[in-house]
């Protein structure tokens, strides 16, 4: 009797001892924490990437806009994508095109806007209608002469692919999947694309410029010459972001820009200003691409402008008594260095950067 009790006692030890590294009851296994929130890396020179209200950077929205961007699953039949008219090679134009055509055949009205820097944006078009990227990223899914795709359609196909369901679980914390979430992951996706060169930045380019190059940045901020600074400020973006009428056509009011979103005749031939970044990749230039080369472009601004009311005063004060641009005061040397400064704005890493191709 007494060898069956120590019998038993021992078992229970040893029972007791392999227990020992099992989970306590009082331990709960720990939840998933939601998407990862996304650090935005920027060289020291940039400003801050502002904050988003309702569509927070995640690592995993992110993931999910990218392949997005890159799947024609979107498009009407399934064989464009985002990325077939914005090509990262090219600085996410559609290489050397006036206009880019849709799934049916239709060519566009304007000419492709590379995607960069677009966190620092806050009207998106080349005639301003949107101003958030949010809004504006499901209008070329249902354009007839773009991707052509029922957005309603799109969700149920989104829906049956085996991988999207989860995807979009781990970016918005449910498998659901709605044109919101499409538009809030392909947007925080495209403004992780950053482009820059510091060779127009104050205070660093100066170091870094060839002395062809220096001489150019001269005449970019010469009034006389170039004047190129008003519109595209010597800043990161080489841009101001704003709608101007660079008076591009005779009679706006073909190609109203702003206005025809606005109504407000004081926006009348206004459209938005590019970045002078990554040029040898964008061509051609202008909202109608009606420029191959950057040398029209300089021709243009010397004196194949076009006034009206509406004509930005820094390109006015160039009008002779008549409303005729008045030649400006530089040499065939003063261009080739202008032109040698613009060449030079380029972010060749963005091009390849395996962060925005296709995943």
């Amino acid at each position: 009797m007494k060898k069956s009790v120590l019998s038993l006692l021992v078992i229970i030890i040893v029972a007791i001892a392999g227990c020992s590294n099992d989970p306590k009851f009082s331990e709960v296994p720990k939840k998933d924490a939601g998407p990862t929130p996304f650090e935005v890396n920027l060289p020291s020179y940039f400003p801050p990437m502002p904050i988003v209200m309702g569509n927070p950077m995640t690592v995993e929205g992110i993931a999910l806009g990218r392949q997005l961007f890159y799947d024609p699953i979107l498009s009407g039949n399934n064989k464009q994508s985002c990325a077939s008219c914005h090509q990262q090679q090219n600085s996410f134009v559609d290489g050397n095109k006036r206009f880019s055509k849709g799934i049916d055949g239709f060519e566009g009205f304007r000419n492709t806007m590379p995607l960069f820097n677009l966190a620092w944006s806050n009207r998106f078009n080349w005639d301003g209608r949107f101003n958030s990227l949010e809004t504006q990223v499901p209008n070329p899914i249902f354009l007839s002469f773009e991707m052509h795709e029922d957005l309603a359609n799109a969700v149920v196909e989104l829906t049956r692919e085996p991988d999207y369901p989860e995807m979009f679980n781990k970016a918005f914390g449910t498998s659901e999947i709605n044109v919101d979430r499409i538009s809030k992951s392909i947007s925080q996706f495209m403004r992780t694309i950053v482009a820059h060169n510091p060779k127009i930045v104050p205070g660093i380019g100066d170091q870094i410029r060839t002395p062809q190059e220096s001489r150019g940045f001269l005449v970019y901020l010469d009034e006389n010459k170039g004047d190129c600074f008003h519109c595209h400020e010597v800043n990161v973006f080489a841009s101001n972001f704003k709608m101007v009428n660079n008076g591009l056509n005779e009679n706006p009011l073909l190609d109203p820009g702003l206005y025809g979103q606005t109504g407000n005749t004081n926006d009348i031939g206004k459209f938005k200003t590019p970045s002078l970044l990554n040029l040898q990749y964008t061509a051609p230039y202008m909202h109608d691409g009606r420029f191959n080369t950057l040398e029209e472009v300089l021709d243009f601004y010397d004196k194949g402008f076009h006034d009206f009311p509406t004509l930005d005063p820094n390109l006015k004060k160039h009008l002779d008594a008549n409303g005729k641009p008045k030649p400006r005061v530089w040499t065939k040397e003063d261009k080739a260095d202008l032109l040698a400064f613009l060449r030079s704005l380029t972010d060749t890493s963005m091009l390849s950067n395996p962060a925005y191709a296709k995943p």
